[in-house]
């Protein structure tokens, strides 16, 4: 009687953690329209806060350390802070230049947000929420490939010290590195690498090990106006320096260039296949070792963002302009299915689905996206394949943002 009676105090006690565990996960998405934060709680699909923001047009929601969030305002020379538990938001990051989005260094506690309409990075500490210089071109030009007027990428950081800002109209990447030295820092720039096209973001292979770790793959959005593919380019980083290795462009007999662009890319579990998503609705698994492309699956269009959740062994790829998801097997680099999950976009510079998704890591069963255009927040069932809940938020437009678990 006594070991059951135990039995059932650990049981409640577990169940009481995981239900405290539970309640300080967040979702976050931005509403760029009508210059808000919207959170909500993903394992109870309800919301918690919706949050007017200090700058103006929030687009993405970036992590910048344990307890707070940057918005990058994008109409705005600043970010603003959010306390990611209290769901306040504590005042603004005063910027030189408007800032694209950025990206957080934990080892060194620093964050490194890019410019819109300059190819210029500011690097924050974000224990005092202080820029600590902002490097970069101060010309300002505007980019002709595939993925918009944007004049950079995403930040990247290589390693602890260095980083990448991606300069799209030059199509450059320029490699960085901070130093320390008695509480001062200092930033140089140590090189310049051109590209075949601008590049959208890095990607660092998973689990890599000795020399491989110091190998990156660049996503080339693509140039359709003048004929050249989406691909992906393999560079090293080797004494302050980076190398081109390989380049592997999409093929353009079955496509039409025109209509081909590529966003995001991931990673496959297995650390050696790279889901390259392109704008005409396919997704692209490359082999990173030979370069070479060992699957085409039919996706959607507007293909931009390939969600991998490795328990399952599925990935959920967002096709910003369609009305549907495609669950991918990743033991066979196959279509499982399409999900719909919203109407047509309104117009034409509308989002279906948005840049964010994510899945509960303790609960793999279910997906959380937002349907952007329909002003919706969902949970998909992995199990059935279908929409489990969703969270309606008519007028709103929940493009971007982060999830805390």
């Amino acid at each position: 009687m006594r070991k059951t009676v135990l039995l059932i105090s650990i049981l409640s006690t577990l169940s009481i953690q995981s239900a405290i565990a539970h309640s300080h996960s967040t979702g976050f998405y931005a509403d760029k329209e009508n210059n808000q934060v919207v959170t909500f709680q993903p394992q109870t699909m309800k919301l918690k806060e919706v949050l007017n923001t200090i700058g103006d047009s929030p687009y993405p929601i970036d992590k910048a350390g344990l307890e707070q969030v940057y918005v990058t305002t994008r109409n705005t020379q600043s970010l603003d802070i959010l306390a990611s538990k209290s769901l306040e938001i504590g005042g603004v990051i005063p910027l030189t230049h408007f800032p694209r989005s950025v990206t957080y260094n934990k080892n060194k506690k620093l964050a490194a947000v890019s410019g819109t309409q300059k190819a210029v990075t500011s690097i924050i500490d974000t224990t005092t929420n202080e820029v600590i210089a902002t490097v970069g071109n101060e010309r300002a030009l505007t980019p002709s490939d595939f993925g918009g007027s944007l004049a950079t990428g995403h930040p990247f950081w290589l390693t602890d010290s260095q980083f990448l800002i991606l300069d799209r109209a030059r199509r450059t990447l320029e490699l960085y590195e901070v130093k320390t030295a008695q509480g001062e820092y200092s930033i140089t720039h140590t090189y310049t690498l051109p590209t075949p096209t601008s590049v959208h973001h890095i990607l660092a292979a998973p689990n890599s090990k000795g020399a491989q770790k110091n190998v990156f793959y660049a996503v080339l959005e693509g140039a359709p106006k003048q004929g050249i593919a989406p691909g992906i380019m393999a560079f090293e980083l080797s004494d302050k320096k980076i190398y081109q290795q390989q380049i592997k462009l999409m093929p353009t007999t079955t496509v039409d260039v025109q209509e081909m662009g590529a966003h995001h890319a991931s990673f496959h579990p297995d650390g050696v296949h790279i889901y390259l998503g392109s704008n005409e609705g396919k997704t692209y698994v490359i082999n990173k070792v030979s370069m070479e492309i060992v699957s085409v699956i039919d996706t959607g269009t507007g293909n931009g963002h390939t969600t991998m959740i490795p328990g399952r062994m599925l990935a959920v790829s967002t096709n910003h302009s369609d009305t549907f998801m495609t669950v991918i097997d990743l033991n066979s680099h196959t279509k499982l299915a399409n999900i719909e999950v919203s109407p047509p976009a309104s117009s034409n510079s509308r989002k279906t689905q948005s840049h964010t998704s994510s899945f509960d890591p303790k609960n793999d069963r279910y997906f959380y996206t937002a349907a952007s255009d329909d002003g919706r927040i969902i949970e998909i069932d992995l199990e059935t394949l279908s929409i489990s809940r969703e969270i309606e938020m008519p007028g709103s437009y929940p493009i971007q943002g982060t999830y805390i678990w």
